[in-house]
């Protein structure tokens, strides 16, 4: 933790510090910027919090407002070069995180990504199922007590991130739960956790289960009328919930777009490689993620004019059954 300590000092010469959460952030994203930003407070370094796209999950909407989170739109913070950002659960440099106004100095994240050089701090640890694991360890280490509302917050972050730690966890993850549980508001954890739908959207399971196919151990689905981005998450843990399905690719038409989000529980089968693989290798669009949970965007004018359209799960299940062999 000295390099964690080092950086601390760094701060404090300056007039504030921005801290940005990834674009269409999930619940780990804000809960990490929202502790983070109240440990450098403690240490008399002011903070503002930020995100870019929109916040569609009800429950983080929810979450939010009842822990009075203070993170505002990128387009609401004034932003200037001169602004001094770190980014939280991302880093510049992945698609998922717009280059906002200001010079990104730090990045504290858990996916499988490469930090950009020249950053005064980093610390990148992929085998974490949650940022919200990294921020309780400075905590610790720092000595700070943790508030209930930002205990909450960290504990809804881990619990979404590692469903309940049933995926993608380590005992650093196991520790900074017990940690949580024992001081943060359980029966909000619950509400949030539990009530992530609006009625309305129970829809997007009827679009999904009509075009649902399956072949082997793997299911896929397009939806082509569209789809929330976080709501495919849901859509791909429920179906990974069948006993014969081990990995899911879901699609979803946006304006231009194709959002990806995939989902394995096969131990031969890292979806973050995978989508790398497909989509990056054939030009079409950028992914990545983590072995178990991963998401990517395909360019919809790249895709057809690559002549992939009609074979696009193909590309996926052949990758798949050269990684089995």
């Amino acid at each position: 933790m000295d390099a964690f300590f080092t950086f601390i000092e760094q701060l404090r010469d300056l007039p504030d510090v921005v801290i940005q959460a990834h674009d269409f952030p999930d619940h780990d994203a804000i809960s990490a910027a929202f502790a983070l930003g109240y440990l450098l407070e403690t240490k008399g370094i002011k903070t503002r919090l930020v995100y870019n796209g929109i916040v569609d999950r009800v429950s983080l909407q929810k979450m939010i407002e009842i822990l009075s989170i203070p993170i505002i739109h990128a387009s609401e913070a004034g932003l200037t070069e001169a602004d001094k950002i770190i980014t939280v659960d991302g880093c510049i440099g992945e698609k998922n995180v717009t280059d906002l106004p200001g010079d990104e100095i730090a990045a504290i994240d858990h996916h499988e990504v490469t930090a950009p050089d020249g950053l005064w701090f980093s610390d990148i640890r992929p085998e974490y199922g949650a940022t919200a694991t990294i921020i309780f360890e400075y905590y610790q280490a720092a000595g700070v007590k943790m508030p209930r509302d930002i205990a909450t917050a960290l504990q809804v972050g881990l619990a979404i991130d590692t469903a309940n730690l049933t995926r993608g966890f380590v005992d650093a993850d196991l520790r900074a739960f017990e940690f949580f549980h024992a001081i943060a508001d359980q029966d909000l954890v619950g509400r949030i956790c539990r009530n992530s739908m609006q009625h309305g959207e129970l829809i997007y399971y009827k679009k999904m289960l009509e075009v649902l196919d399956r072949q082997g151990n793997v299911a896929f689905a397009w939806l082509e009328e569209g789809c929330p981005k976080n709501m495919l998450g849901i859509l791909g843990d429920f179906v990974l919930a069948l006993d014969e399905v081990d990995v899911v690719i879901l699609a979803a038409t946006s304006g231009e777009i194709v959002h990806l989000s995939l989902r394995s529980e096969s131990p031969g089968v890292n979806v973050s490689t995978l989508v790398r693989d497909v989509v990056v290798q054939n030009n079409i669009g950028f992914g990545g993620g983590h072995s178990h949970m991963a998401g990517g965007i395909l360019d919809i004018e790249k895709l057809n004019s690559s002549t992939l359209t009609n074979n696009f799960f193909e590309l996926f299940l052949g990758q798949i059954e050269t990684i089995d062999s």
